[in-house]
């Protein structure tokens, strides 16, 4: 009786995490992200589902994100694509307590059963939160974290909370699972 439990156990495990496909773009030493294979998009299934529906569904989880997304942050193409550019005050950060700003675009394009997600793009100006200098470029701060191609290890901090705010975003946006988020109001 115990082993057929296990059994049934590990295969409604197996069924669970296949149907909940995660996006990790990790950055690069140049910038940029990439998946760990090194392709700059990734493809996510939604088995059973119509563009539209796909498409309904992503609209949907980003207006939960933003006040007023179709005026300021989302340029569709109904029904085949959704692309959001826009502010983050803490996108990254140089030193703890120094947060740093920027633009970015992030692209996902639907077709029947599938989104293509494109990799995350990081405009160049970045600004302090605190005062709004500008600071370094993205591609030139990033670069510094990295000495010949490998993370140092001082500044895996800040590469890590980069990715894992981008990362988190766009499985928020396929999944509609905003962390943080638990409230029922209307």
């Amino acid at each position: 009786m115990k082993k057929i439990l296990f059994i049934a156990v590990l295969c409604l495990s197996a069924v669970l995490s296949a149907s909940a496909q995660t996006v990790e773009f990790k950055l690069t030493a140049d910038g940029t992200f990439h998946l760990r294979d090194g392709r700059n998009f990734a493809v996510v299934p939604f088995e059973k589902k119509t563009a539209h529906e796909i498409y309904s569904t992503l609209f949907t989880n980003v207006s939960e994100v933003y006040r007023d997304p179709k005026q300021k942050v989302i340029i569709t193409i109904d029904g085949s694509s959704v692309n959001i550019r826009a502010y983050d005050p803490k996108l990254t950060y140089q030193k703890q307590g120094e947060d740093l700003g920027g633009y970015y675009t992030l692209n996902f394009e639907v077709k029947d059963g599938k989104v293509k997600v494109d990799a995350p793009v990081v405009d160049e100006i970045l600004t302090r939160t605190k005062d709004g200098v500008r600071e370094k470029d993205f591609s030139k701060l990033v670069r510094s974290w990295y000495q010949e191609a490998a993370l140092q290890a001082k500044y895996q901090d800040n590469a890590q909370y980069t990715e894992s705010e981008f990362n988190a975003f766009i499985n928020g946006i396929l999944t509609g699972n905003f962390m943080g988020d638990t409230s029922d109001n209307w």
